[in-house]
């Protein structure tokens, strides 16, 4: 004779597992999201970026982000290109994580999350690279003249991409212009302040400039003291302000009068503008 079992209610668990995988289906996003999700992908599939900007790692800052990644986990995906290339595997190129990229690799993780990013490779770099605090000035400045240069784009659309004003983009570029035997030394060997260096590119005396820098050498340099040293000729007491207002005036009157202005013309009054702007800036931060 066989007993009946008794019924067993169900399991409180499994109504509330029940409800997750049905309320998962309405959540889930569509195969044909406009988002890209994160994946695992072989760090052997991925390459370094040849373009990118910053070429120098701190070993024992990567090493501490590989202990950070290995305690913790990898909290942001990094981003990821296809690579044009013949045959069956396909191969990433980095476009944003390379420091994570590189810390996977000392922790001897085999893949790393990663996401696959459309956009424009250039720009999505850059912003990435600009927010992190340990990219020194001369990499910032390359970055930006790149993207200027390949982008075909003026520093006031560079500004607005990177949530910078022009004032501020057009400061950095001007540390292009200094020897790169000297921005080099004082970067890596002196830790010279990105504001230290646009001051110094605006010092037209060379015999000033290397007296400066040997200061910064010494690590007694100081923003105020190479504005206290800049060649006279560029001091505000030299400035004709007469001239300026006239300028002003003229400038307005072509404005009024809707006065077509050649490209060439329209170069040299942005070039104005800039400076301009800089002097405004500098002026407000004495």
């Amino acid at each position: 004779m066989t007993s009946k079992g008794r019924v067993k209610k169900p399991s409180p668990l499994l109504g509330i597992a029940a409800g997750l995988v049905e309320d998962a289906g309405i959540d889930f996003v569509s195969g044909n999201s406009k988002f890209h999700h994160s994946f695992e992908v072989s760090l052997e599939q991925i390459e370094a970026d040849p373009g990118q900007p910053r070429k120098d790692f701190d070993e024992d800052a990567l090493l501490q982000l590989s202990n950070t990644m290995e305690s913790d986990g990898q909290l942001q995906p990094i981003l990821l290109r296809k690579k044009d290339r013949p045959g069956s595997i396909k191969k990433w190129i980095i476009v944003a994580g390379e420091r994570r990229w590189r810390a996977a690799q000392l922790a001897k993780w085999k893949t790393i999350l990663a996401i696959e990013y459309n956009g424009d490779p250039e720009v999505a770099a850059l912003v990435e690279n600009l927010q992190r605090v340990d990219l020194n000035p001369k990499e910032r400045a390359i970055g930006i003249e790149k993207l200027i240069t390949q982008k075909g784009w003026t520093q006031i659309e560079a500004a607005e991409a990177l949530g910078k004003s022009a004032v501020e983009i057009s400061a950095i570029l001007k540390i292009l212009t200094l020897p790169d035997k000297i921005v080099d030394d004082l970067v890596k060997n002196h830790s010279v302040t990105q504001n230290a260096l646009v001051e110094l590119s605006r010092i037209a005396d060379p015999a000033t400039r290397d007296e400066l820098v040997n200061e910064a050498r010494q690590g007694k340099l100081t923003v105020k003291a190479i504005r206290e040293r800049r060649d006279p000729s560029s001091g505000s007491s030299k400035v004709n302000f007469n001239f300026v207002s006239k300028l002003a005036r003229q400038i307005g009157n072509m404005r009024e009068h809707r006065i077509p202005i050649s490209d060439e013309h329209q170069s040299h009054l942005r070039a104005l503008r800039d400076e301009i702007d800089s002097l405004i800036a500098a002026s407000e931060k004495n």
